[in-house]
């Protein structure tokens, strides 16, 4: 069943960002080479990207079959997706009707490694 996985923003300064949510929110703070910032908090996560990533969206972590499904519903709705590779992951980004920006996002090994 797919549940929330992260928000992701655009920053100016990515790290300013996650350091707000860590003293804040006591979030844990990862920064990978080739990834946005994360900020976990709980079961989910932040993720700030430099200016021209993939956009501010929403995160639903899904299995491979349903990633797989859910692009099968969006050729059926006739609804435009895009896939991404994140090494770690590969994300499937779609717009919702009212052009928000959705990202079902499915995890080499099942869950995203970064996490505690």
């Amino acid at each position: 069943m797919p549940r929330l996985d992260h928000a992701a923003f655009e920053s100016d300064d990515p790290d300013r960002a996650a350091a707000f949510y860590e003293s804040v929110l006591g979030a844990r703070i990862v920064r990978a080479e080739g990834h946005p910032v994360m900020a976990y908090v709980g079961t989910g996560g932040f993720a700030f990207h430099e200016r021209g990533g993939p956009g501010d969206h929403v995160a639903v972590r899904v299995t491979d079959e349903e990633f797989n499904e859910i692009k099968r519903r969006l050729d059926r709705a006739g609804v435009a997706w895009r896939e991404r590779d994140h090494g770690i992951a590969t994300g499937l980004f779609f717009e919702d009707p009212d052009g928000r920006l959705i990202e079902a996002i499915t995890y080499a090994g099942g869950d995203d490694p970064r996490r505690p």
